[in-house]
This record gives structure tokens, sequence and C-alpha cells, in this order.
């Protein structure tokens, strides 16, 4: 209990403290005990508070260094994957330095081998140029000999081929002299006949250039070809010997009988027809065109029809022999 001090206005335990002695002790007492006891509480108070605060700082810290001991064991987690990354990097960049390195080893042996085939090659090109270079010259040394033997076969090509002009003029002049020159050329030339006569009338007797017009009284003195028979497709005909120009032919028929058996016979110059017989007289001339001369070996009087041919002789005019290419 609190005794009160407002009635004698002194703190309980004077001197002047108006209680009994007992009372005084009891209450003196009592109240020593009451302050003993709030001493007492407030210093177990305090020292509860001061533990319990304690207790929390404890546990706080004891938090806070877990939480710092997770945070450093995930740091140390990260340093160590990152040391294990940096590693792999490490042999990485390793492997490619050594890559590298070989690479450019290769390289520069390459290029050191080629600078040598390029050297070996400059030094093979420069004796090939320098060889080239010899054979030009002495190549131009040999076109200028060759142009000046040249310039000189030129003009004495000029030369020649001016004198072979008037060479071939003249001939041609010639020729020309010598074309105006119609003769008889089927004079003793060779004959032939399909029916020739075996006793008298031979086909050589129309080139021999004797014949009579008038029958003659002797049989022996006959000048004229007559074939054995009547048969069809009689020929007769004359080897020239040569290529002949024909301007020509002329035949000269039998004047004392049957002069008609010779219409229908053909006159050949080689493969060319020249005339044909539509009539019955003396003698018969047929004529080659001037303007698409005609060249021939051998001319061929052909009689198709059943007809015995006879006549006194068969003239060839023209010129020549030319050869096959030589036509004009």
């Amino acid at each position: 209990a609190v005794v009160s001090t407002q009635s004698t206005g002194a703190f309980p335990c004077t001197p002047e403290y108006t209680l009994s002695q007992s009372n005084y002790k009891i209450s003196c007492g009592m109240s020593l005990f009451f302050v003993f006891s709030l001493v007492l509480f407030q210093s177990v108070v305090s020292e509860l508070s001061d533990s319990d605060v304690e207790r929390s700082d404890v546990t706080v810290r004891s938090s806070f260094w877990d939480e710092a001991r997770d945070k450093a064991d995930e740091l140390k987690e990260e340093a160590y994957e990152l040391k294990k990354e940096a590693y792999e990097l490490k042999e990485e960049a390793y492997e490619l330095k050594v890559g590298a390195l070989e690479t450019r080893l290769d390289l520069e042996k390459s290029l050191l081998e080629t600078l040598l085939l390029m050297r070996n090659q400059a030094t093979a090109t420069s004796l090939y140029v320098e060889e080239i270079r010899s054979t030009l010259t002495t190549l131009s040394t040999r076109l200028d000999q060759l142009e000046d033997k040249v310039d000189t076969g030129t003009e004495t090509m000029v030369r020649e081929i001016e004198q072979a002009r008037l060479t071939a003029m003249t001939i041609k002049n010639r020729q020309k002299a010598w074309l105006s020159e119609v003769r008889l050329i089927s004079l003793y030339k060779m004959t032939g006949a399909d029916f020739e006569h075996v006793s008298s009338h031979y086909s050589d007797l129309i080139v021999d250039g004797q014949f009579v017009h008038d029958r003659q009284v002797e049989n022996s003195m006959r000048t004229y070809f007559h074939t054995a028979g009547a048969a069809r497709d009689n020929k007769l005909w004359i080897q020239l010997g040569g290529i002949f120009r024909i301007h020509k032919i002329k035949i000269l028929n039998l004047r004392h009988c049957c002069q008609e058996r010779l219409i229908g016979a053909h006159v050949y110059a080689d493969e060319r027809l020249l005339g044909t017989v539509v009539e019955a007289k003396g003698s018969y001339e047929f004529f080659a065109n001037e303007d698409d001369p005609t060249y021939a070996s051998k001319i061929t009087l052909y009689q198709p029809l059943a007809q015995q041919t006879h006549i006194l002789e068969l003239q060839v005019w023209g010129n020549g022999p030319f050869s096959a290419d030589d036509k004009f």
C-alpha cells in the first residue's frame, strides 16, 4: 500500500511522520519493499528488455548473415560458372589462335611457293621472250631480204606478165587469122561403116578426094561407097583424129542413078545433129551455126530407113585441131 503524504506534507519514514512506531516500521518496510521491488522490477524489465533487444539483434544478425551467406554462395556459383565459361572461351580462343597460326603458316607457305613459281616462270618467260626477240630479229632480217627479192621478183614478174600478155595477144591474133582459113579436114582420114561392101565399094572412097560424076564403063573404076544391103540403121562415119571446129558438111550423091535412096539420112557431128536429107539431088551442104560453134572428132551419116546407102564423097570443112579446154 502507498501511504499518502498529503496530510502531513512530509515524505514517509521521516521523524515528523505522525503514525505509531510499528506502523512506521511496517509502513517504512513496505515502502522500502515497494521501492526495492520497483527498482528490481525496473531492473528486471530493463534486463529483459536488453536481453530481448540483444536476442532480436542476434536473430536479425543471424538472418542477415544467412542471407549474405546464401547470396555469397550464389555469387560464388555464378563466379564459378563465369570462370568456367571464361575458361572455355579461352580454350576456343586458343584453338582459333592455333588455327589462325596454321592458316597463316599455310598462306605464307603458299605465297612462298607462288613467289618461287612466279620467279621461275618469270625467268623462263624472260628466256622465252629473249628467244622470241632473237627469232623476230632473224625474221625481220629475212623479211627484209624477202621483200627485196619480192620487189625484184615483182618487177621481173610484171615484165614477164607483160611479155606473156603480148605473146598471148600474138597467139590470139594468129589463131584468129588461122581460124579464118576454113579447109577440107576429112581428106584421107579413117572411116568405117556398118554394112560395108566387101568387093570394091569401101568406105575409104568417101575421103580419097577422087570421084567421077558420070557412070564408068569399067566396074574397077567406080569410086563411090556402097553398102552391102538395104538394112535399117546403116551408119557411115569419119574419124577426124582430133577435135575440130566444124563449119560445113558436104555430101556428093551419085549422078547416074538412085539419088532418092539417101532421103531420110541424118548428118551428125559427134552427138549434134547438123541436118537431114529431105530430097533427091546431086549434092547437099549442111552448115554449122557460127553463133554456137560446133566442135567434133567424128562425123556420122546415119540412115534409119531400110535403104542402101551409096555416095561419092563425104567432105568435112573446118579448122583445128583444138584441145578440149581450148575451144573458142
